[in-house]
């Protein structure tokens, strides 16, 4: 879930259907159902949408990014944070977020309340792991922390930009080597290079990557992280990756597409502008 949160987290599954953000028209966010029809859910533009059963958890874009959480049964929100917040996260009764304002990581109960900050550098992503550890990514390098105070440590000193785990690795493109995709073990601290790859955006099934490969047009690649080889899935330009229900979901030219993980035929989602057609 975290690797579709790290490219915006516009595609969140709702029961039986799928709430997409327009990010071409911007005309709100939508439910698509059956991907054969869709309707409008809220003219909000939903960002980094995660959580189920007590709301959904987000960032407005139309309403200063600042953070909300929205009924999953009803067309309402409520007001948590009355500040831009980028990649918000809920965990449990926490969530973990980036303020826009100061570029900080914080914290804070799922109401809003007891914020706090997590960093005092500037962050540009973070993966939350299973016992609430925080990878974080800044200036200073690749580094962990947690909600529970622990000393700030340092994994690697490169600058990452975005960031999946996959098993014991941590994937990330190297924003000092042109996005240069690397793999980072964190038991030993070694990172090793893929070749050929230049992730501009990045996502995991949690087996393999998928990974917008800027040397070759932003056309779409599958890696295998532990063999190293790679190959491409997909001809189009793609950006803002998610990996839901068997499917990458990408967006070509500000327009939704789906296309099966072993690649094939990338279908255009039903949206507002566009008619539904193989590409």
């Amino acid at each position: 879930m975290n690797g579709n949160l790290q490219n915006g987290g516009l595609i969140h599954r709702n029961g039986d259907s799928l709430l997409i953000t327009d990010i071409k028209g911007y005309s709100g966010t939508y439910l698509i159902h059956n991907d054969t029809s869709f309707d409008i859910f809220t003219d909000s533009l939903m960002w980094f949408m995660n959580g189920e059963g007590s709301g959904i958890l987000y960032s407005d874009q139309r309403r200063g990014n600042r953070l909300f959480r929205s009924a999953t049964d009803a067309r309402d929100d409520k007001l948590l944070l009355d500040k831009p917040c980028a990649q918000p996260l809920l965990r449990g009764d926490t969530v973990y977020y980036m303020d826009e304002q100061d570029g900080c990581l914080y914290c804070c109960s799922a109401d809003g309340q007891y914020d706090r900050r997590l960093t005092e550098e500037k962050v540009n992503g973070f993966l939350l792991l299973e016992d609430e550890t925080v990878i974080f990514a800044s200036g200073q390098g690749i580094r962990l922390t947690g909600a529970d105070g622990r000393k700030v440590e340092t994994l690697s000193p490169e600058s990452a930009g975005r960031m999946v785990r996959v098993g014991d690795r941590l994937a990330y493109a190297d924003l000092g080597s042109d996005l240069t995709l690397k793999l980072l073990d964190l038991n030993s601290g070694e990172s090793s290079v893929m070749e050929g790859i230049a992730a501009a955006s990045i996502n995991t099934d949690g087996r393999y990557l998928y990974c917008a490969n800027r040397r070759n047009g932003s056309s779409l690649y599958r890696v295998d992280p532990r063999s190293g080889s790679s190959i491409r899935i997909s001809g189009e330009s793609a950006n803002y990756l998610h990996v839901l229900d068997g499917e990458v979901y990408f967006s070509h030219r500000r327009e939704w597409y789906r296309l099966p993980l072993a690649g094939g035929e990338a279908t255009m989602l039903p949206l507002p502008g566009g008619t539904n057609h193989e590409h």
